[in-house]
């Protein structure tokens, strides 16, 4: 006899309970009967209690104990695809994942051998399109009243596990992050810590869950950094500093830490999250190398200073050299000799004195070379002026030195044939930064000139040649500007040590 839907169920009433009288050729030969009691009396009416099973959201089945499925409501075709005469009659264990039959046919058995009692179990079921979808199934074996069949109610959970499996990857990932996290109440006081807290402080978990993570203050940490952390969480914006905490073996360690507000669906702040990195040991070779890099500069200054030294040395033999002769033009040539010797113990003094050994302040050291140039021409002390113009550019001491020399013979020039017979006038010395290590110097005088052959942006003439050498020496080219008096505009590279040597 073929099974339709409306002769699914036949209701009777008997002593106030409406039983369930399957057909016969529905449940293979078996009786089901006084399933459902109803209280005073009443009664449901076929229909309703049709209408209650196959509109249900879950899919209700009645399985043999062999697992061959002799019923299953509306909500099946819904979920899986499956018409209810293709799948009534097949066995359900062959719509099972390989991987979770083995366990789905234990806790079946184990609802067989123990009749009343709901087995509930989570397997994967294949749907007609060949995928699979997640259900969580409960399974009771009536066997007075189903004649040891299972009714078995099934949920599509695919939504919930992979939001479970989403959240086991979560908990994972933060569980074994190489970071320190840390979760901390509205109050400060701490519901999570993960495994590297741990290792790192000492504690464990149970230890620390429910108190504030003020056992950690090493004494170290100024107070006002503490309040300035508080201001900053709870005004909902995140903190970002650095601790030095102590461990439970009172050992002391260094945190780089980033604490971030979390707040719920209105806005309101429910908890902080801690993330913070070891950096006790880049502490130590911070330390280590600042030691390193003081005493580096310690011994770089004491050899400037001796530098220096030295170069006085020879300022004071030309010195004796030149009172020793009579020749005029031979005292000259020391006195220039002194100079240029000066202009280099000059650099040397000033990175000595310097907290930066790296770059010589141009401003600095030129006011002090037209001075040190002044004072060796002192018939021309008080009646030249020299004026510097230059903005915050340091040069390397690679670049200082032929710049010096060059600026030096520059001034000396000036000084020794522009300003003749006691003459008035000034000195501009102007430099500026172009782009980046290329510079400008514009050398200006108001004396009576000085005549230059320049061939091929080489300065030839009156024993010139020093400033064209220096002046290739710094990569560039000079322009002598026609004027009254002197003026030069010489473009230039700066350079160090490490773009010579093409170091990174």
């Amino acid at each position: 006899m073929q099974t339709t839907p409306e002769k699914i169920f036949d209701f009777k009433r008997d002593n106030g309970f409406s039983a369930i009288n399957a057909d016969l050729s529905l449940l293979q030969g078996y009786n089901i009967n006084n399933v459902i009691p109803i209280e005073n009396g009443s009664v449901i009416s076929d229909e309703v209690l049709k209408a209650l099973i196959n509109f249900s959201t879950d899919i209700i089945s009645v399985m043999s104990p062999e697992g061959t499925i002799l019923y299953v409501s509306d909500s099946n075709e819904k979920i899986l695809g499956y018409k209810r005469d293709d799948i009534i009659g097949t066995n359900a264990f062959s719509y099972i994942h390989k991987d979770d039959i083995k366990k789905v046919f234990e806790e079946f058995n184990r609802g067989l051998m123990n009749p009343e009692t709901s087995i509930i179990n989570l397997f994967r079921f294949r749907k007609t399109d060949g995928s699979y979808t997640y259900l969580e199934s409960t399974g009771t074996n009536f066997n007075t009243t189903l004649n040891n069949n299972i009714v078995v109610i099934s949920r599509d959970v695919s939504g919930r596990v992979e939001n479970d499996k989403r959240l086991n990857r979560l908990t994972a990932a933060v569980e074994q992050s190489s970071n320190t996290i840390v979760i901390t109440d509205i109050d400060g006081n701490i519901v999570y810590v993960n495994k590297n807290f741990v290792n790192l402080t000492g504690y464990k978990k149970e230890e620390v869950i429910g108190s504030n993570p003020n056992f950690l203050n090493s004494g170290e940490t100024p107070e006002k950094t503490y309040k300035e952390l508080w201001t900053t969480i709870l005004t909902g914006s995140v903190w970002e500093g650095e601790f030095c905490n102590k461990k439970k073996s009172g050992e002391l360690y260094w945190e780089r830490i980033k604490i971030t507000p979390v707040v719920d669906e209105n806005d309101l702040i429910t908890n902080f999250i801690a993330i913070k990195d070891d950096i006790t040991n880049e502490k130590q070779i911070n330390q280590m190398l600042e030691q390193s890099l003081l005493e580096k500069e310690i011994m770089l200054k004491e050899i400037h200073h001796r530098v220096k030294n030295n170069l006085q040395i020879v300022i004071s033999l030309l010195n004796l050299q030149s009172n020793s002769v009579d020749d005029i033009n031979l005292k000259n040539q020391l006195t220039i000799s002194q100079n240029r010797v000066r202009s280099m113990a000059l650099i040397h003094q000033l990175l000595y004195k310097s907290i930066d050994l790296s770059g010589i302040d141009m401003d600095d050291y030129l006011r002090s070379l037209s001075s040190q140039l002044l004072a060796a021409y002192i018939d021309h002390n008080q009646s030249i002026i020299i004026k510097v113009n230059v903005n915050n550019i340091f040069f390397s001491i690679e670049t200082a030195v032929p710049f010096g020399l060059l600026v030096n013979e520059l001034v000396t020039n000036s000084l020794k044939h522009g300003f003749t017979d006691g003459r008035n006038g000034k000195i501009d010395i102007t430099l500026t930064q172009l782009q980046e290590e290329h510079y400008e110097l514009n050398y200006i005088d108001d004396g009576i000139g000085i005549p230059l052959t320049v061939i091929n942006g080489h300065v030839l003439s009156f024993g010139m040649h020093l400033i064209d050498m220096l002046v290739c020496q710094l990569d560039g080219n000079v322009k002598h500007i026609p004027s009254n008096g002197t003026n030069y505009k010489i473009n230039f590279k700066g350079s160090n040590y490490q773009t010579r040597l093409h170091y990174p």
